[in-house]
């Protein structure tokens, strides 16, 4: 390989002043040669700006943009997107970080299956600072792309690890990149997109090490239950996705139900999810706990 393809890498950044720098560290220090990384802080009220610009000024070898107020992780991932360079992209949060041969073997991976769109690896969990030997998929997500069609297993909830992928840019922009519809959950609806724009492959290597700690994103926030509701909404309206109706259907009504006691529990939720969930009433002759919380929370919409 004469000239290595470019690699963008785009590291969202929000509120992550502890662990941001060994993100980017991780980056910097990858054994591909062509590289291009862009750290987009999304309004963090943290440290982190501060973080990010003392590494700029000591190392450099990035770009940086900030300042603007917080938007949410796919305006992020589009931006950077749009900016992006590389041959291949590819995004890791701010908290997470990569072994040092995580993007060669990646890349390597797709240079050599010009059919595929894109590839998926494995990863080490990270407990707070301390990096363990333990894998984070499980079988069914580590053997998810050897299906002929592992559509049906991804809506139904057997979805890769996003951030462990690595994608073709011009595939990406060619799907419209990121639905700002959603705000945080990229997980679901891009890899069905993927699956549609050509093979996706799968590496049994941990190339990713990721972070658990109290303030992840996906462990703290109630987004991604309307975002499961909206893409499948999304999905029922696309005429690709129409053999796979009677799944969305089903997965949409379970998602409303999720909603429906999240909302209990946290007894009333916000006025968004309760707005939300009165799109469950078509669903409700299915499922008597729907029917259930639709009446409990009627009058509070």
């Amino acid at each position: 390989m004469s000239t290595p393809p470019i690699v963008t890498i785009i590291i969202p950044s929000y509120n992550h002043q502890d662990y941001v720098g060994e993100a980017i560290e991780s980056v910097l220090n990858q054994s591909w040669p062509a590289i291009e990384l862009i750290v987009i802080d999304d309004g963090s009220t943290d440290a982190s700006v501060r973080v990010i610009n003392d590494i700029l000024a000591s190392r450099g070898g990035f770009r940086f943009l900030h300042g603007h107020p917080n938007q949410g992780l796919m305006h992020s991932l589009n931006m950077g997107l749009e900016l992006a360079r590389g041959d291949y992209f590819c995004e890791l949060a701010s908290d997470d970080f990569l072994p040092q041969d995580s993007i060669e073997k990646r890349a390597l991976f797709l240079e050599s299956h010009p059919n595929h769109v894109a590839v998926f690896t494995d990863g080490l969990s990270v407990q707070g600072d301390a990096l363990t030997d333990q894998t984070i998929l499980d079988d069914k997500r580590r053997l998810l792309f050897c299906q002929d069609d592992p559509i049906p297993s991804l809506l139904q909830g057997t979805l890769p690890v996003f951030a462990t992928g690595l994608f073709r840019s011009k595939t990406m922009k060619d799907l419209g990149g990121f639905d700002p519809l959603f705000r945080c959950y990229e997980d679901l609806e891009m890899p069905l997109l993927l699956c549609q724009a050509g093979k996706i492959g799968q590496l049994t290597a941990p190339l990713f090490c990721r972070r658990e700690h109290g303030t992840n994103t996906s462990t703290s926030t109630a987004t991604i239950k309307t975002d499961k509701i909206l893409c499948y909404q999304k999905l029922l309206n696309n005429p690709d996705f129409a053999k796979y109706t009677p799944i969305l259907r089903r997965e949409l009504r379970r998602a409303y139900l999720k909603l429906g006691r999240h909302i209990s529990t946290t007894r009333g939720g916000t006025r968004y999810e309760r707005e939300l969930l009165k799109g469950a009433w078509p669903h409700a002759y299915k499922d008597i706990r729907l029917l259930y919380h639709l009446l409990k929370w009627r009058e509070k919409a």
